[in-house]
């Protein structure tokens, strides 16, 4: 079914529009403070899809559904809040609903009392729509000023716009601070990956040159971190964080893995295998290779051939 679309953009047309019945502030274009949960709304509840000429601010403190704008779709659950652009197609839909809270403004509005500007708090990446789960703390502090915003916006208070258009850009503020503190994770998080990627690659060719004979080390932490211009304990820690392994972890499993390969399917010796990967004390090699699988490394080999065997077809 294709949502009903309309060419309504002024907020309170629109609501005129739905038939809603409410006792709130809205008695200009340019402002508005609603406590959502008092409309009466039908559940579940589908909106017609608008086109506003003003941003939508919506506090979700305990409610299910969800708000499209543009081509994004975002959840709406408990503790929510999601900001709409304007000249940006829009709708929400509604499953249920205990208390939301919902702001519009123009900009306009705002740049009267800041007229410095506002577009840093209002930028989301060039997108139409951003939305956030905040902490309940959070949450609990946006829902006060919520209320105490309705109330000022229904009081006689002299320079109560003012007033508000502050309180409204504190909530924003937070909001952004949000965005930009997803938006270095994310790309903290990019970064390390390609440091993760670089590392494991950097691994594998170390083992290949190994077992080449073009090596006669394996490379450890130290190594890894000078290969890639890093600090060592930066290394260790974004290595850790990202994958839930040390360093060393990964190198040894590896190292455990080649050992295997060539216990199982060479002929080589004991004494070459250790050489291969860089163990000069032959002892040292048996005792690493039994610490970390809990078997000698001759008996692991005997235990394959002897399976071997058995799998074998009889003539």
């Amino acid at each position: 079914m294709i949502p009903e679309l309309t060419t309504i953009s002024k907020y309170k047309d629109q609501i005129d529009f739905l038939n809603l019945s409410y006792h709130d502030y809205i008695d200009n274009d340019e402002f508005s403070i609603v406590k959502v949960h008092k409309w009466d709304l039908k559940f579940p509840f589908h909106s017609p899809t608008f086109r506003s000429d003003y941003y939508s601010f919506t506090i979700v403190t305990k409610a299910n559904g969800s708000f499209t704008v543009g081509d994004d779709r975002f959840e709406l659950h408990q503790n929510h809040v999601v900001l709409a652009c304007p000249n940006a197609f829009f709708k929400i839909d509604w499953t249920d609903m205990e208390k939301v809270y919902n702001i519009t403004f123009k900009k306009s509005f705002m740049l009267k009392h800041f007229p410095g500007g506002i577009d840093n708090i209002l930028e989301f990446d060039g997108k139409n729509g951003y939305c956030c789960c905040l902490t309940q703390e959070t949450m609990n502090y946006f829902e006060l000023t919520c209320i105490e915003m309705y109330e000022i916006a229904i009081s006689n208070l002299c320079y109560k716009e003012e007033i508000m258009a502050n309180m409204a850009l504190n909530l924003l503020f937070i909001v952004q601070l949000q965005h930009k503190n997803e938006v270095n994770i994310q790309k903290n998080n990019e970064k390390n990956n390609k440091i993760t990627i670089n590392f494991r690659q950097n691994m594998e060719n170390n083992f290949n040159e190994l077992i080449n004979g073009n090596c006669s080390s394996i490379m450890r932490v130290k190594e890894h971190a000078t290969l890639l211009n890093l600090d060592e304990n930066y290394l260790s820690k974004i290595i850790s964080n990202s994958t839930q392994k040390t360093v060393n972890e990964w190198i040894n499993e590896k190292l455990i893995d080649e050992i295997k390969y060539l216990l199982k399917y060479s002929e080589k010796s004991m004494k070459d295998i250790a050489i291969t990967f860089g163990f000069n004390d032959l002892n040292y090699f048996y005792s690493f290779f039994k610490t970390q699988t809990l078997q000698a490394p001759g008996i692991y080999r005997k235990e394959f051939q002897k399976s071997s065997l058995k799998e074998l077809p009889v003539s």
